[in-house]
């Protein structure tokens, strides 16, 4: 008994349910970092690479109504235990595909001689370039369809990940004081956010190892990770997700459906309630365990959509959850475009630099509520400052940033002609027959990037030195055949160290973002009854995925899309990539979206400001009453004493 005492509580369901948390976010956040080797490896289209992306969405979607409504109505320990059973099934379904399929085969292109040189070259003849259409025999037979064991195990872990929010919170919260709930759910949340800075960091390691490790001698691949057919081992990091979900599962299967003694509030029971300017969750009574019946669900909903305080903060939810996504999913590409960081760069950045303060400032945001014992009105206002602040500190970032690089024909005329910007084609190159998608830049003495060679005008190469160059370039003007071009951009970045200025601004607002997180979430439990907390959760994370983690992206992506300068298009392929943006459109494009998103928030946060205010003043005034009454009430029987005494005498 002793053991199940120190054990079987709220503070150790709530370790491992923030072990559960970290896994999941862990596994969603390294699978973004691993899908284009996925791609490569099962030879992809990137239409099945973007449903793999939302598979795990779409299987939490189909179960979330359900899982949320059942609440109290089952056991939720047991159902959290399974739910962590599906999410290991699921993971080891991803890595099954390595297993079963063959080894992965590549080319190096390196090793083609120097004709490949011709096709960037100007040539008076026209171009044999492969199309789609020609290569769809190839694209048929690619290698294997394994990859759907793949989105297979992503829904699974999807439907295994629907209990998570809606049963565990709502379970920590019934059984813990109120301000301790604040203080469990900040540190459930909190260690839930490292799981991002270590899917960054895992999938930087795991991609460094050859994807076949342990089936070929590590000594016969002659390509690094640098190069473009390099696939690295995809596979271990869902292992180790498989191994933190599974053993955090186990101990949840002995938790019972109530646990025997519940935390207490610290304060005195005769305390002066006209302190307590609403009704705290102790107050109201437990809810009576109800028979499953499906029925409830509409009623439920009805409920919760006419309760204007669980709209407003649902509306603070996805609009944050929106700009969450996007930052997410974006934010190292927009370092890389936008101040030529790589992607190793960028990565480290966000997650050594910038998450460590969103985390930070969550956990504080947990403990102002806990020491302050902040009731719906505290919260609201300290959601209302951190979002304000936030803004401020994001604000700036909407006005720093790099100058597009250089290109002729892109963002400026070519220097043998005043032609408008716009297009590569130019008429000194309008006679090599030019690749319109292929992307191989050069570097010319006027320190102008070029699109290739071939739209420079180029009809040498050479190698001599051990490097490619280009020579007798009719786009350089009448000393052409003087100049040489060498291969690469002529700058990676041409206001580098403003990077810097854009990292603090964007540390400060992942700062003050955290503050309101756990409060967020402490809204969602008691702006419902008692018997809505699971559903009300769950509600708010389906109408999140269905708003802003699914088409958030998508929205994004199309506005970063929309600044692109040049496309490119790989032989045999039907698919466009973009290779050269216009830097300021990316970033007002990138850094409008967010802070559209964060007024959205501020505004909803204000109305919902509002309603709190004018509950209290409803509660304030019903005290009063009920105090007048009581007065009342006490005086009479005073009177009647008084009389009572007098007629004794008499």
């Amino acid at each position: 008994m002793g053991l199940q005492k120190t054990c079987i509580n709220v503070r150790g369901f709530t370790a491992w349910l923030a072990c559960i948390f970290f896994g999941e976010v862990l596994a969603g956040t390294y699978t973004r970092s691993v899908l284009t080797s996925i791609e490569r490896r099962f030879e992809l289209p990137s239409t099945i690479t973007a449903f793999i992306a939302s598979s795990y969405q779409i299987g939490n979607l189909t179960v979330m109504i359900l899982v949320s409504y059942m609440g109290s109505r089952v056991h939720r320990p047991r159902f959290l235990a399974f739910g962590s059973l599906l999410l290991f099934t699921g993971y080891m379904l991803v890595v099954l595909p390595q297993f079963l399929g063959g080894l992965y085969e590549f080319t190096d292109i390196s090793t083609i001689t120097s004709n490949s040189t011709e096709s960037f070259t100007c040539t008076a003849t026209d171009r044999n370039i492969p199309t789609a259409e020609a290569c769809e025999d190839n694209e048929q037979t690619a290698k294997s369809n394994l990859y759907i064991l793949i989105i297979v195990g992503i829904v699974v872990c999807g439907i295994g990940g629907a209990p998570t929010q809606p049963l565990g919170l709502s379970y920590v919260d019934d059984h813990s004081a109120e301000h301790n709930s604040a203080l469990y759910i900040g540190i459930i949340t909190t260690i839930a956010l490292v799981g991002p800075a270590f899917g960054y960091v895992m999938g930087s390691f795991f991609l460094k190892i050859w994807v076949d490790v342990g089936w070929v001698d590590l000594e016969s691949i002659n390509i690094s990770p640098q190069h473009q057919s390099w696939v690295g081992a995809w596979w271990l990091g869902f292992i180790v997700c498989a191994v933190v979900v599974g053993v955090a599962g186990i101990p949840l299967w002995f938790y019972p459906s109530k646990l025997d003694s519940e935390e207490k509030d610290t304060k005195d029971n005769d305390e002066d309630e006209s302190e307590k300017l609403a009704p705290s969750k102790n107050e109201v009574a437990e809810p009576k365990d109800e028979e499953l019946n499906l029925k409830g669900i509409v009623p439920a909903l009805v409920r919760l959509f006419t309760n204007p305080q669980y709209v407003l903060t649902i509306v603070i939810f996805t609009t944050l959850g929106f700009k969450i996504a996007g930052i997410g999913t974006f934010i190292v590409k927009y370092l890389e475009v936008g101040f030529g960081k790589s992607a190793a760069q960028g990565s480290f950045l966000i997650g050594a630099i910038n998450l460590p303060f969103l985390i930070v400032g969550t956990l504080l945001g947990s403990i102002i509520i806990k020491k302050w014992q902040l009731e719906k009105v505290g919260i609201v206002r300290l959601i209302l400052f951190g979002f304000i602040l936030s803004f401020l500190c994001l604000l700036p970032t909407f006005f720093i940033g790099c100058d597009t690089i250089s290109h002729a024909g892109l963002t400026m005329p070519y220097p043998t002609s005043s032609q408008d910007t716009g297009s590569a084609e130019n008429s000194c190159n309008s006679m090599c027959h030019c690749n319109p998608t292929m992307y191989t830049p050069v570097c010319g003495p006027d320190n102008i990037t070029y699109v290739s060679p071939c739209y420079a005008g180029c009809t040498e190469a050479l190698s001599a030195t051990g490097k490619k160059e280009y020579k007798s370039c009719s786009c350089l003007g009448s000393n052409s055949t003087d100049f040489k071009m060498t291969v690469g951009r002529c700058l990676v970045s041409n206001c580098e160290d403003d990077i810097w200025y854009v990292i603090v601004c964007k540390t400060l607002a992942n700062f003050f973002s955290g503050l309101v997180i756990t409060g967020i979430m402490i809204l969602k439990l008691r702006c419902v009854s008692p018997q809505d907390k699971s559903f009300g959760i769950g509600i708010g994370l389906l109408v999140y995925r269905l708003l802003a983690a699914v088409p958030s992206p998508i929205i994004f992506g199309s506005v970063i899309d929309s600044s692109c300068l040049f496309w490119s298009q790989k032989p045999c392929s039907n698919r466009h990539y973009c290779t050269v943006y216009d830097n300021h459109r990316y970033r007002r494009g990138f850094i409008g979206l967010i802070l559209i998103a964060q007024a959205v928030a501020i505004v909803a946060a204000l109305f919902l400001h509002r309603l709190v205010m004018k509950e209290r003043g409803k509660y304030t005034i019903q005290h009063e009453n009920e105090e007048e009454k009581k007065m009342a009430t006490s005086s009479d029987e005073e009177t009647e004493e008084c009389s009572f005494g007098k007629e004794t005498i008499v």
